[in-house]
């Protein structure tokens, strides 16, 4: 009767076994950089919807900026949020009728928006300071939340839901 230890050192057992090391270490190295999220509630419409799964890249600002138009998972007092970046330090913020104006002039947005009648007042961001918002600016205002979060409060960067392109 043949060992069967024998076979995992003959050359086809080798690469199974290297193999099988490979996908272990990448699984470690993913876990530790990504993180799978689902969307709950309606505040990204259209972008997102409620149970869509993401995946977050945990570690998108190490060595980076975060950029107006990225699509983040913030820390909130409530528990993580999903929200678009829409403004930078320095700069003034305000919505009108679901219409983003940055430093006064309309920001034209390279995604689709629920226009709605959000209204947030003019104001202006502090240094390491990030405004934020929903694509779904049809949400009454009580049920409306747009952080204004430092890098810090950003988990990650949404680089992909399940079966749609991120822009």
């Amino acid at each position: 009767m043949k060992n069967p230890r024998a076979t995992w050192f003959t050359p086809p057992g080798r690469w199974v076994a290297a193999g099988g090391l490979v996908l272990i270490v990448s699984g470690l190295l993913f876990r530790a950089h990504y993180q799978f999220m689902v969307v709950v509630g309606d505040s990204m419409l259209p972008t997102l919807k409620a149970a869509d799964l993401l995946l977050v890249d945990e570690r998108a600002y190490d060595h980076t900026q975060p950029r107006r138009g990225d699509i983040v998972v913030v820390r909130y007092p409530v528990g993580l949020v999903v929200k678009r970046l829409v403004g930078l330090p320095g700069e003034e913020v305000e919505v009108r009728y679901g219409r983003l104006y940055i430093n006064g002039g309309l920001m034209k947005e390279n995604h689709l928006i629920n226009p709605g009648y959000l209204y947030v007042e003019k104001g202006n961001l502090l240094e390491g300071d990030f405004a934020t918002l929903g694509d779904n600016r049809a949400v009454p205002p009580a049920l409306a939340i747009h952080p204004i979060v430092t890098k810090a409060d950003i988990l990650g960067k949404v680089v992909l839901a399940l079966g749609k392109q991120i822009r």
